[in-house]
Order: C-alpha cells, then structure tokens, then sequence
C-alpha cells in the first residue's frame, strides 16, 4: 500500500468521526431520539466514506499517479456536488412571503443539511456509476 493510500484512510476514517459527531449533535438539537440521532450519524459517516472513495476510485491512486482528466473530472465532480448541496440547502428553506402574506416555513436545519448532503453524496454516487463507462 502506497504512502498516499494510507494516508487518505486515515484521513477518511478522521473525517467520518467528525460528521458522525456533528450529524449526531444537529440531530440531538433538533429533537431528534437517540436512535434516531445515531442513525443519523452513521448516514453521515457513510456518506463520507463513499464521497472519499469514490473520488478515490476516479483519481486511480492505487495504479499511481493519476491523469490530468481524472484530475479534471474530480475537481469537476467536487464544484457540482457542493453546486447541488447549496441547491439544496437553499430550496429547502423558508420562502419569501408574498405581498400582504405570511412566509411559508422550510424545513428544519437537520432536514436542510439532510437534503443538501443526499444531494452531495448523490452526485458522487451517479459518478461511480458513470466511471465504469469512462476511457481509462
């Protein structure tokens, strides 16, 4: 196992504690059970896991260095995937009031982070489907 391998997984399994941590504590806030706020922790955990892997996988770091449109597709896939979680995050929020009305309420904050890291998480999963396809 190269040097580089090893320290992504160690960075992997550090990034996925942490937004297991923050999804667990957001989740507690919103008044989420227990159970519910751990399993939403280990939806964030995996999620993270799977975003790493993925680009991972697309960078091909366990044959070496990676190609210049690896690269590209990477930093392509990462500017849209962050595109789509503000996106969504956005949309799920309050809407504006029309003249003279009450402003509709949006989701919750949990619910809001919810939608923007399945929108995120979603576009990296679409990737690992399309990578097979793609010329090596």
């Amino acid at each position: 196992m190269s040097i580089v391998v090893a320290v992504l997984l160690g960075c992997t399994a550090l990034a996925a504690a942490v937004t297991a941590r923050i999804a667990f504590r957001i989740a507690v806030n919103d008044g989420a059970s227990h159970a519910l706020a751990w399993g939403a922790a280990g939806a964030a955990g995996l999620a993270t896991i799977t975003d790493v892997c993925t680009v991972a996988s697309t960078l091909d770091l366990a044959h070496g260095d990676p190609t210049g449109p690896r690269i590209a597709l990477s930093i392509i896939t990462v500017a849209l995937a962050l595109g789509l979680a503000y996106a969504a995050y956005d949309l799920t929020g309050p809407t504006v009031a029309p003249a003279g009305g009450t402003p509709v309420p949006g989701l919750s904050r949990a619910k809001r982070l919810a939608s923007a890291a399945s929108a995120f998480t979603g576009t990296f999963v679409v990737l690992a489907l399309i990578l097979p396809l793609l010329p090596s």
